[in-house]
């Protein structure tokens, strides 16, 4: 019997406070347009905007750190919350696509993920959209810079 399924199934899908982007000074260098070591991925609904940071810039020891922003098409801080909270449980399932390649780096990633939809498609296209997204996000990282 194969060892991989057990440490697949031995994995904790936590999604712990430190890796949660909070600081500003990381999330406006995302949005940066000048700035062309951001890299970015859409699928369907989902948009990732990402980049490869030392770790000392995180705070924490950590081999990334996620953003959820749930658009502007969300109205009501209900919807908003609503994305928000399916962004973050889909992400916290295949959170490993994107965390493997960096846990023995000395960089990190940081990663902010945009709902571009209509709220009242989020529950069937952010489970659809979100897993490709991470891993064509996860593929350009092993290609390395072009």
């Amino acid at each position: 019997m194969s060892q991989a399924p057990d440490r697949v199934e031995q994995r904790r899908l936590t999604f712990p406070p430190s890796y949660r982007l909070k600081r500003r000074r990381l999330i406006r260098s995302l949005f940066d347009r000048n700035r062309d070591d951001v890299q970015t991925v859409a699928v369907g609904c989902v948009r990732l905007l990402y980049r490869v940071v030392d770790r000392e810039a995180l705070g924490h020891d950590v081999p990334l750190q996620v953003g959820f922003a749930p658009g502007s098409r969300a109205e009501s801080g209900v919807e908003r919350n609503r994305i928000r909270r399916l962004l973050r449980e889909v992400y916290r399932v295949h959170q490993y696509t994107l965390v493997d390649p960096f846990v023995c780096c000395p960089e990190a990633l940081i990663v902010m993920i945009l709902f571009r939809g209509a709220p009242e498609q989020a529950d069937d296209c952010i489970g659809r959209d979100l897993p490709p997204a991470l891993q064509r996000a996860a593929a350009s990282l092993d290609e390395g810079p072009e």
